[in-house]
């Protein structure tokens, strides 16, 4: 094989793995994008960010509903075995699509919302002392 011949290969592999690590950076720079957008989401409380993965615990802490409240409304027992299932695996035992569940958990958590709305904080009372510096730039 002649030295030009070896270097056009050489070349030719060190393009593909240049695609290849470019296309890799895409594809990591897509799923850090989509996943943050989920934790926004989740951070938000947007029911839409519910997750097959999730368990009842998970969904009970992230979205502030007594996990008792949504096992009552989804006809899951404590002491049954799906307890610590994800939704999932609720969904195979129950012999239902997921996206049915994570339907049916959304409106739960929908309906605990519009039943016990959360607290609005208290107004912070302003003292006259907090507005003196305030009232100096203004005047002077």
């Amino acid at each position: 094989m002649s030295e030009h011949t070896r270097l056009g290969l050489l070349s030719l592999l060190l393009l593909a793995a240049l695609g290849i690590a470019a296309f890799a950076l895409v594809n990591t720079f897509q799923a850090m994008r989509s996943f943050q957008q989920q934790n926004n989401a989740t951070r938000a409380g947007d029911v839409n960010a519910i997750r097959p993965w999730m368990t009842m615990h998970v969904i009970s802490h992230v979205y502030h509903v007594p996990e008792d409240y949504l096992e009552h409304s989804l006809n899951v027992a404590r002491s049954d075995s799906l307890h610590q299932a994800t939704l999932y695996e609720i969904a195979a035992h129950k012999h239902q699509p997921v996206d049915q569940l994570i339907h049916a958990v959304q409106k739960v958590i929908l309906i605990y919302r519009k039943e016990h709305p959360a607290p609005t904080p208290p107004l912070k009372m302003l003292k006259v002392n907090d507005l003196a510096p305030a009232m100096e730039e203004i005047y002077t």
